[in-house]
């Protein structure tokens, strides 16, 4: 899921092309575009759902992560506990919360 939220955030209109549901890779691909969407990561651009675009949120979970100062923790902090079973949303947001805002910013 960190891949998909790293490529649309690569992408000059900060979307892609969700995969044709041909195979079982393409499947799990964009099974994890609907929990980013459900993470309120991402959204869909269109009714056809074949386009998604990285959302503020997003961009603020990726921002954690990569982080100077606090990017590891918040990484490890959210990878420790999406293994442990917690649903990628709280796990995301417990990454976030670990990077101190900018006031100003």
């Amino acid at each position: 899921m960190l891949s998909l939220l790293e490529r649309m955030s690569k992408s000059d209109v900060g979307a892609m092309q969700a995969p044709a549901l041909r195979d079982a890779e393409s499947r799990r691909q964009r099974h994890h575009l609907d929990l980013l969407v459900d993470a309120g990561h991402a959204m869909r651009t269109d009714e056809q759902r074949s386009s998604v675009r990285i959302t503020n949120a997003g961009y603020d979970f990726l921002e954690a992560t990569r982080n100077q100062a606090h990017g590891q923790k918040a990484k490890a902090k959210f990878l420790d506990l999406f293994n442990q079973g917690v649903p990628y949303a709280r796990a995301s947001q417990a990454a976030v919360e670990l990077v101190p805002k900018v006031v100003g910013a």
